[in-house]
């Protein structure tokens, strides 16, 4: 007979399960209701006054090609498997950037405009062929910084990832992520269970108080990518979006902390205010992103009660999911990007996020 350490090691807890059974026992994270609700009744609004929407989901300056829903869902699929880590390092002064088309691009954005500048020179990088074979050498160069001296962070990572990940794609989906949807029968949430069991580098999980918990970012934003650009249609129709939590990394966090909707211990201030990077698993980290997809849900539900009916997100669910709030709060702290930097992050180093 197994004991319930052994069954609670086998047994992992979905995203949102997972932040109810963190949350339960956190000891430095705890979440403020008034605050909270004042942020949802903001959120409400955006959302009336159409800003938080699906619409030009990544953006049209960065994102993937137009007309091809194939080459489409490739470009996706690239960009959600490399977008993780991106905070700067204090040694590292520069953040990673690019220069396209006459405009500078930072983080993710700069990742993507990469993409697309590899495309226009002839590179075929978004083939599961192409990137499943990239050398160090060809890495470094189409993701280099064009601005300043910066790199990209965890360039080694990305490249075993992207060699990983492309020989998956090929053996088993026939190089293509668009089999991978087709599969999962137009659910989000078994879309993102079956990325998790079929690529490693998405199974973002750990331990809390002996139980495997999960988070599943990158899988989560890859299906919710692939539902903003298509607008819900084609292979952007699922019927569950309201399924998904929000993206836990370390900017919405910062966004909530800033907002009073996160608090923080004394101690756990102290971590982020001296910059410790805090180990992806630690106790703390766990609370941080925990807290986030609770408050996150928690702002949903609230929202949903206050918009008319027929103020809907085209899929048959929720006025407002998870995913629409993560990214509303995500550009807003690039809107005011001077006015959150004041709040510290929590900084993990993670493939995950």
């Amino acid at each position: 007979m197994m004991n319930s350490n052994e069954t609670n090691e086998q047994c992992c807890l979905s995203p949102l399960d997972s932040a109810r059974f963190i949350m339960e026992r956190a000891r430095h994270v705890s979440i403020n209701s008034s605050c909270l609700r004042k942020l949802a009744d903001t959120i409400s609004c955006a959302m009336m006054d159409g800003e938080c929407t699906p619409d030009d989901w990544i953006g049209s300056d960065v994102g993937p090609p137009k007309g091809n829903d194939q080459s489409t869902i490739d470009w996706i699929f690239l960009a959600s498997t490399l977008n993780f880590s991106f905070w700067t390092d204090d040694n590292q002064n520069e953040s990673y950037c690019r220069k396209y088309k006459n405009n500078i691009y930072y983080g993710y954005y700069a990742l993507c405009v990469a993409i697309n500048q590899a495309l226009d020179d002839g590179m075929d990088i978004i083939n599961a062929e192409y990137y499943s074979k990239l050398t160090h050498d060809q890495i470094k160069y189409i993701f280099r910084s064009t601005e300043n001296s910066s790199e990209l962070p965890m360039l080694n990572e990305r490249l075993n990832i992207l060699r990983e990940t492309g020989s998956i794609l090929l053996k088993e989906y026939d190089g293509h992520f668009s089999r991978c949807i087709e599969q999962s029968g137009g659910s989000a949430v078994d879309l993102v269970e079956l990325i998790v069991k079929k690529f490693p580098a998405y199974r973002d999980e750990a331990v809390y108080d002996g139980q495997k918990v999960s988070f599943y970012k990158r899988a989560q934003i890859l299906v919710a990518d692939i539902w903003g650009c298509f607008n819900g249609h084609g292979f952007g129709h699922f019927t569950d979006m309201d399924g998904l939590t929000m993206f836990a990394d370390y900017r919405i966090p910062q966004v909530l902390s800033h907002e009073g909707v996160l608090i923080y211990s004394n101690e756990l201030k102290c971590r982020l205010e001296r910059k410790e990077e805090i180990p992806f698993g630690d106790r703390d980290e766990c609370e941080i992103r925990a807290a986030s997809i609770l408050a996150v849900q928690l702002i949903v539900n609230q929202a949903n009660e206050k918009i008319p009916l027929e103020k809907d997100t085209g899929d048959g669910g929720q006025r407002l999911n998870a995913p629409l709030v993560d990214v509303y709060l995500w550009r807003r702290r690039r809107q005011f990007t001077d006015l959150y930097k004041q709040t510290p992050f929590h900084r993990a180093r993670s493939i995950f996020y």
